[in-house]
């Protein structure tokens, strides 16, 4: 007799076989007892996980001749409908694959035959798989006969894409969505199976399959024969992982121990290592993202499935002191490198690349540590300050009646510690409230500290101050100030601004000053009076007929407007 795998000697044949899909073998037995059976029903989920094995359940359920007998509800596998379901002759179950009878013509076929009578049992089950390669056209032939069905008739559709299934079609059966299984639930099916054909298998190389498997039983059973063909009947751990081609726990370790201890020194060896091994980058990356959870897990007081105590501890010995932060860290950066390493030219110089700065990585810090090195109110630390060029020296006026001009303005390079929001107009000023006068040269040559001052209060002001505003007088305590630039809006905005520099003013000398601009009826200095007036001069302000005589010197120019005025004559 020829051998038959363990995933097809292994199906399950009654609903109690079934492994992980408790919500609905419970279910269906409920709808069969109750009589309350659905005429559609759509089985949904990932691959191998129980889908057409509990559509054929169902079907020798609901033809088995002993159905009401058996509590709660099971197939026999023991009446000739049951045997006849079993051996694939059962006229009134059709199994159809979907992806081979796609079409119209097909869907046609099943729609009359349905409408015969089933010849034994007392339901004609119709068992479509991979429904949703039906086509377009197939699907709408299919509709009519879907929502209402002869009472004789039970369609069961399965598929692994549901989303490609139309809505229509959904909307007319029962859901059933299969879930994939766990590496547990897995492995203890898998110990089942090793323990009634007789084998010797370490508890952790069977979950080692159950995690290859990637939640399906199909494929663990499949990769457990292939296992068992390797290794007879003794199965371990390392022969698992040769057969699995899964990384062994070696590399694991000391990739880990690399990163743990930032020994950059022992990266070219192993790198080596991988290189002659032949590692495939991709599943090594996979593999250190499940061997770094394990270590979170650890880390967490959880416990791990599938490791034994000795294992936990040498896990625990070479993660060092990475925190869980760092293992959150180095799981999302390995996550992102497989990613980018299917698409990379040379795999292996991207992985060396990242695998060095994962070495040379600082520790994480969490957020909770950094809010206790927060100072207390009690202890808070004083404010920077904010350093401020000094001031060009400015000559005194001769009289205090006598506008002053702003000394020129220098930029200030703000730095990283200065406040990034400007501070509330309540502060506090930083100079005593002082009882003397204020003299005006004083007030002079504190204007940039002023400007200074009146950027933390409002940058407006501020930029009116430094390239606007120039002091006129300064009597008592009335500061008479000008624009140098005449209209509405600079008057207008020196009156706004006013109690701003104000401000400004008293945190800087200390002094209360009343600013009022400069009357429209004020005259303006003479320009020769003014320091900047004089510099303006001395740096090439010459009269206009001195520019235009220099020029026509030197472009060999000709006045037209001489000529001009003679032939108007």
């Amino acid at each position: 007799m020829a051998y038959q795998v363990l995933a097809r000697r292994w199906r399950p044949q009654k609903f109690s076989d079934v492994v992980g899909q408790e919500h609905i073998t419970r279910t269906l037995q409920n709808a069969i007892a109750q009589e309350r059976l659905a005429h559609g029903f759509l089985f949904t989920g990932p691959r191998g996980v129980g889908k057409t094995s509990t559509a054929r359940i169902l079907a020798r359920a609901i033809n088995c001749e002993r159905a009401g007998e058996i509590v709660p509800v099971e197939p026999c596998n023991v009446c000739e409908t049951c045997r006849a379901l079993l051996e694939d002759r059962e006229l009134d179950v059709v199994e159809i694959d979907g992806a081979s009878y796609n079409k119209v013509e097909d869907i046609r076929r099943i729609n009359e035959a349905a409408r015969l009578a089933p010849a034994a049992g007392d339901k004609k089950v119709f068992i479509i798989d991979e429904v949703h390669m039906l086509t377009t056209a197939a699907f709408n032939a299919f509709l009519k006969t879907l929502e209402e069905p002869p009472s004789h008739v039970i369609f069961i559709l399965a598929t692994t894409d549901v989303h490609k299934v139309p809505s229509t079609i959904r909307s007319r059966v029962q859901r059933f969505d299969f879930r994939p299984l766990s590496p547990l639930e897995i492995s203890q099916h898998l110990g089942v199976i090793a323990a009634a054909e007789g084998w010797n298998a370490e508890p952790e190389a069977l979950f080692q399959i159950a995690r290859a498997a990637d939640g399906s039983l199909r494929d663990a059973e499949g990769l457990l024969d292939q296992v068992v063909a390797y290794c007879a009947d003794n199965i371990t751990l390392d022969e698992a992982r040769k057969v699995l081609g899964t990384l062994s726990m070696a590399v694991l370790e000391n990739a880990t121990s690399l990163v743990a201890s930032q020994n950059t020194s022992g990266l070219p060896e192993f790198f080596d290592t991988l290189a002659r091994q032949g590692t495939d980058y991709s599943l090594l990356l996979r593999e250190l993202q499940g061997y770094w959870t394990d270590a979170v897990f650890l880390l967490q007081g959880l416990s791990i499935p599938g490791r034994s105590q000795e294992e936990c501890d040498s896990l625990r010995a070479v993660i060092g002191d990475l925190t869980v932060d760092d293992l959150f860290r180095l799981i999302r950066l390995a996550a992102t490198l497989e990613d980018e390493i299917k698409w990379s030219v040379s795999p292996r110089t991207r992985f060396e690349i990242s695998m060095l700065r994962w070495v040379t990585l600082d520790r994480a810090v969490s957020i909770k540590h950094l809010l206790e090195r927060i100072p207390k109110d009690g202890d808070a630390a004083p404010k920077a300050s904010r350093p401020v060029a000094k001031a060009a020296p400015t000559p005194r006026p001769s009289a205090a009646s006598a506008p002053v001009p702003r000394p020129a303005h220098t930029p200030l390079q703000k730095p990283v510690s200065a406040p990034a929001h400007p501070e509330p107009s309540t502060a506090k000023s930083s100079a005593p409230v002082r009882t003397s006068a204020l003299e005006l040269a004083e007030l002079t040559a504190s204007w940039e500290k002023i400007c200074d001052a009146l950027d933390h209060i409002s940058s407006a002001a501020s930029a009116f101050a430094h390239n606007d505003w120039d002091i006129v007088s300064l009597s008592g305590t009335a500061l008479t100030i000008r624009p140098k630039h005449q209209g509405k809006f600079h008057f207008e905005s020196l009156k706004a601004h006013a109690p701003s520099l104000e401000q400004a003013i008293l945190q800087v000398t200390g002094a209360k000053v009343k600013v009022s601009p400069a009357a429209a009826t004020e005259s303006a200095p003479a320009a020769t009076s003014s320091p900047a007036a004089k510099t303006e001069s001395k740096n090439g302000g010459a009269s206009s007929g001195d520019l235009f005589n220099s020029v026509m010197s030197q472009f060999g120019g000709e006045d037209v407007t001489q000529k001009m005025g003679k032939s108007g004559q």
